[in-house]
């Protein structure tokens, strides 16, 4: 008998896919574009059968923020502008054959270096090609059609942008912090694994086999850094100022976390070290473990109370450890010390984080629970 997915579970699949950030993309985009061609073809005379060019800018400004849309509309339109007057001028020594054509392109490549143009650097050897194979002898009409048709398009593109679509990125914000926090729970998982286990500390290899956060970690700064350029002129801002403070918080406190652990990995690890007595190295084995069942619970809109307590618990045992470990050197009871005030800040730190955030945090759909 074939079992058929649950509505709940079809509503929460089509909710994740809306909110995804290549869906609003691509419906602004299509809005933008189908817009801007129909505007595009009311224009006078011959402008209106370029109107193709009108879909083409309004395509080229669709950005994940309304601030970078008006940015990248102004500089689409500087490209246009300085190819067109490339290629007129190129018009104005010879007609067009492959050595005016080269020329262009070379020229434009060379004047869209320009740093301010950025990703609109295409723009001015693309239109200078164009307005020499298709402007002709006389390619003023062609050049001015061109121009107001790419500008009406960069302008419906950021109004769409703003007015309609205005884009606030939370779903990759939610998705990268909770990537990052699966991927600190398995690094402290495999932290603790190699404490507990009697000939691990001895390896040379350990630190080379330990999970790389350092990728999840990125995600979540570009994220943040992606998030924040939206909010700039963004009418929908004020409305869920609350909830990107709490997961900025949140994907922040998360990657210091991540930092801290790597360094304490490092240190309890280092094969060059003095070894940890076993009493210590078993107490730093429990809080890793510890904070990588904190971490693991992905699911939980605010902490768990059981495995907070477990986790501060593994926290006082360890520092009782190193105040009551007379056999150990001096070395030795530093390093643990240091894994336990590392252990106890990134704790504070996320359980902090996560009650002010609670369910906000979880506005949109986000990947399932880890499985056991």
């Amino acid at each position: 008998m074939e079992l058929r997915p649950s509505r709940p579970r079809a509503r929460a699949a089509f909710s994740l896919a809306w909110h995804h950030p290549v869906t609003a993309l691509a419906v602004k985009s299509a809005a933008a574009a189908g817009l801007a061609f129909w505007l595009g073809g009311l224009l006078p005379g011959d402008l209106g059968e370029y109107r193709y060019y009108a879909a083409l800018g309004a395509y080229s400004v669709i950005y994940p923020s309304v601030s970078d849309s008006v940015v990248q509309g102004a500089r689409a339109v500087v490209g246009v502008l300085l190819g067109a007057l490339l290629a007129m001028a190129l018009q104005l020594t010879a007609w067009t054959n492959p050595i005016t054509v080269g020329l262009a392109v070379g020229l434009g490549v060379v004047v869209g270096a320009w740093r301010w143009l950025r990703d609109q650097t295409t723009w001015v050897p693309v239109v200078a090609l164009f307005v020499l194979a298709v402007g002709g002898a006389r390619p003023e009409g062609y050049v001015e059609a061109y121009v107001v048709q790419i500008v009406l398009g960069a302008v419906v593109g950021t109004v769409v942008n703003f007015v309609a679509f205005a884009p606030l990125p939370l779903h990759e914000l939610q998705t990268s912090t909770t990537a990052l926090r699966r991927e600190l729970a398995r690094q402290l998982r495999a932290v603790a694994n190699a404490l507990a286990d009697e000939g691990g500390r001895r390896e040379d290899n350990v630190l080379a086999t330990l999970p790389d956060v350092g990728p999840a970690r990125e995600r979540v700064r570009l994220a943040i850094a992606e998030a924040r350029s939206a909010r700039r002129a963004n009418p929908r801002a004020p409305r869920t100022a609350h909830i990107h403070r709490a997961l900025f918080d949140l994907g922040e406190t998360l990657q210091r976390c991540s930092t801290a652990v790597e360094s304490m990995a490092i240190v309890v690890l280092d094969p060059n070290a003095t070894e940890l007595p076993d009493d210590l190295r078993r107490r730093t084995a429990d809080l890793m473990a510890a904070l990588a069942t904190l971490f693991e619970a992905v699911g939980d809109e605010v902490p768990d109370e059981e495995h907070v307590a477990q986790a501060r618990r593994a926290v006082d045992g360890l520092i009782e450890g190193v105040e009551s470990e007379s056999g150990a050197g001096r070395e030795s009871r530093y390093v643990a010390g240091a894994a336990a005030v590392s252990g106890l800040r990134c704790l504070e730190a996320f359980v902090t984080a996560q009650r002010r955030s609670g369910a906000d945090a979880t506005v949109v759909p986000g990947p399932p629970p880890l499985q056991p």
